[in-house]
């Protein structure tokens, strides 16, 4: 007996090691460097980033979850972009002291140019965001609809787990577990995707804020120390410099006015910012989850990664038309502000 034995013994060893690889290869990493052990199976690199099961109930709870979030942040953008495009000081203070032949010097026409310039690309890129928000979560709708499906497909077909009687009758293709794990892989790598093209947008936004609040001191300065020469004489001289002087106060005080609707899509975007990036560490940390191997006796059935994506799916649309006709209030009242 104590060559079966022994086989039976080896068995249940390697049955043990490959259950418990991951651990030992966690625990024995201090010597994973050594000559000739690094080489060894044991210590050879994972795949880290592949996952080897499914997790559709977490992936949908973060999506829903973060993307109902980055709705809401995003929900003042529009107005705020609105606010900061439909501003025409530049160009009304050039044609201003035109139409008083009061021409300013070419360093301040030049600055107000590009004050106006670069508010509307900020306006742009700060709308561009609240598109996007939107574009994003119609684009998770769609691809959680395809692997719903898929799942769906996938467990209609499957293979009994009775014996069949049939002994010409045999399965061949992808099991019901391995279109999961490949759905899953699928939806979360889109989703990632989608969540690091957003933070790029977001700081291409930032940017433009902080190089708007630059341009906005420099042209403070120049329309405060500007001095123009008077064309006329008498009391046509001292009307144009009274009204020259009070234009010049009223676009100091919109220059204020201006400085805090930047600060406003300062906060916006940082609070967007915060939401993208919270949500990327949450998509990373389940990546790592996954790539680990299952728990014995833990694997989530098909219909609840089924009902999971259901449940996910009515409350993304839900989330979608609440922010839809919340967008078209504000943008209404941007529209009313821009008229007046």
């Amino acid at each position: 007996m104590r060559v079966p034995l022994s086989i039976l013994s080896l068995s249940i060893l390697a049955f043990v090691m490959m259950r418990f690889s991951c651990t030992l290869r966690t625990a024995f990493t201090p010597i994973c460097y050594l000559p000739f052990i690094s080489k060894s199976a044991l210590y050879a690199p994972l795949d880290p980033g592949h996952p080897k099961w499914a997790d559709f109930p977490q992936l949908i709870e973060v999506q829903s979850s973060k993307l109902e979030q980055l709705l809401e942040d995003s929900l003042g953008g529009s107005e705020i972009s609105l606010k900061i495009g439909a501003s025409n000081f530049p160009t009304d203070y050039i044609n201003l002291l035109t139409n008083l032949n009061l021409k300013p010097s070419h360093v301040l026409a030049d600055l107000l140019t590009m004050l106006d310039k670069d508010a509307k690309k900020t306006a742009w890129s700060l709308m561009k965001i609240t598109s996007k928000a939107g574009s994003a979560v119609d684009n998770i709708i769609v691809v959680n609809e395809i692997v719903m499906r898929a799942i769906q497909d996938a467990e209609k077909n499957a293979p009994p787990t009775y014996p069949s009687t049939d002994l010409n009758t045999s399965h061949t293709g992808p099991t019901a577990q391995e279109v999961t794990v490949s759905a899953f892989t699928y939806a979360m790598d889109i989703f990632s995707v989608t969540i690091q093209r957003l933070i790029l947008e977001a700081e291409v936004s930032l940017h433009n804020l902080d190089t708007l609040e630059e341009e906005m001191l420099v042209v403070r300065k120049a329309v405060t120390r500007e001095v123009f020469s008077v064309t006329g004489t008498g009391f046509l001289g001292k009307l144009h410099v009274d009204m020259v002087e009070r234009q010049r106060e009223r676009r100091l005080r919109w220059l204020d006015d201006f400085a805090d609707y930047r600060k406003q899509a300062q906060g916006y975007v940082v609070a967007v910012l915060q939401t993208l990036k919270s949500t990327s560490k949450n998509m990373e940390s389940l990546r790592k989850r996954v790539a680990a191997p299952e728990l014995v006796g833990g694997r989530i059935p098909l219909h609840m990664h089924i009902w999971s994506i259901q449940n996910g799916l009515q409350r993304l649309r839900g989330i979608r038309v609440r922010a839809k006709e919340r967008e078209d209030q504000v943008m209404e009242r941007g529209l009313r502000f821009g008229a007046d």
